[in-house]
């Protein structure tokens, strides 16, 4: 007599630590453990930050904030782009499978584009002979972050110069930005620098006008996180700074205005929304509501009338706007009569 067991969904499974659940969970937010759960079970897997956006229906900003989560938490730690658990020396691997009769289907793979390779340390070694502007740009990088630059900070920044076409002085200035911010790690130096490439983000003068947007996003989401009472676990997300600006300086709304968009969010939606509570504040700018008085009014104009009950000698009347409908003659109709 043969056996099987049918373990369903649960013929997969892969380990979580229990330090997610004990010391972690009451910070995380969502996309920080949807992401932790995601590298879990694709552990093994060439994965960046497109790939989890994709994935997860997240920012790739968003992404690689949640990774820093973690990495700053010290359940995973980064060495050389590669993700390993703290104390390993090895990447990080799931648990097996459960034996199941049911043979595996095939990985679909991302066609999502994968992060620019780093240059091996000869290449790096031979570019640092030849540009004395790239030695001093690394000195300038160990004062920056106030420690000795390792084999893969080198190669970040070799590649932020060579493969992205970041001059030295744009990059020395994104660097003294994010260590003025407290952010200044080589993962943020990576991301960021990336992001100014793709942008354009090439010379002096658009470096500075952009530190000085991302301050101005930065203390917008401050004032914002402090004023609805969020509590900021790590670093705002891109998404966090750009609401926060887009409501105080672009649509210029005050206090009130943020205050009771979140409260109907809350009242709505039964929890925080910054997309929720983005879409009210937009809908009011786009009517020109900069007050509450203005929105009560606008509000008190919109309402519609009530219908009203009156008694008539035949019965109930219901009037609605200056029409009436005689409930008595209406119930003795009946739709089927010819």
């Amino acid at each position: 007599m043969s056996y099987k067991i049918d373990l369903g969904q649960w013929g997969g499974i892969f380990a979580v630590p229990n330090s997610v659940v004990d010391n972690h969970i009451k910070l995380a937010g969502e996309s920080q453990l949807k992401t932790l759960l995601y590298l879990l079970r694709h552990s093994g897997e060439d994965i960046d930050d497109s790939v989890l956006s994709e994935a997860l229906n997240i920012s790739a900003d968003e992404a690689a904030n949640a990774v820093d989560f973690w990495i700053e938490r010290g359940l995973i730690r980064s060495e050389n782009g590669s993700l390993t658990p703290k104390g390993s020396e090895k990447p990080v691997q799931s648990a097996p499978p459960a034996a199941s009769s049911e043979p595996e289907p095939p990985k679909k793979r991302s066609t999502a584009p994968s992060r620019a390779q780093r240059p091996d340390p000869a290449f790096v070694a031979r570019r640092l002979n030849e540009d004395p502007l790239l030695a001093g740009l690394l000195q300038e990088a160990q004062r920056t972050l106030k420690k000795p630059l390792s084999h893969g900070d080198t190669a970040t920044l070799v590649m932020l110069y060579d493969t992205f076409g970041l001059p030295c002085d744009v990059i020395a200035m994104l660097m003294n930005h994010l260590a003025e911010s407290g952010n200044a790690n080589m993962r943020n130096i990576e991301r960021v620098g990336i992001r100014w490439a793709d942008e354009g983000i090439k010379t002096a003068e658009a470096a500075e006008a952009e530190t000085e947007r991302m301050d101005s996003s930065r203390k917008a989401w401050g004032r914002v996180s402090s004023l609805l009472g969020i509590r900021n676990v790590g670093n705002p997300t891109k998404s966090q700074t750009e609401h926060a600006y887009r409501w105080l300086v672009t649509w210029d709304f005050n206090d009130e205005m943020i205050t009771e968009a979140y409260e109907r969010c809350v009242n709505t939606k039964g929890e925080y929304n910054i997309r929720y509570i983005n879409a009210i504040l937009q809908k009011w700018y786009e009517k020109g509501i900069k007050s509450l008085d203005a929105l009560k009014e606008a509000e008190s104009a919109s309402v519609k009338p009530k219908t009203k009950k009156t008694k008539s000698k035949k019965g109930s009347v219901f009037s609605v706007e200056g029409a009436s409908f005689d409930v008595s003659k209406f119930e003795s109709d009946s739709l089927f009569d010819d």
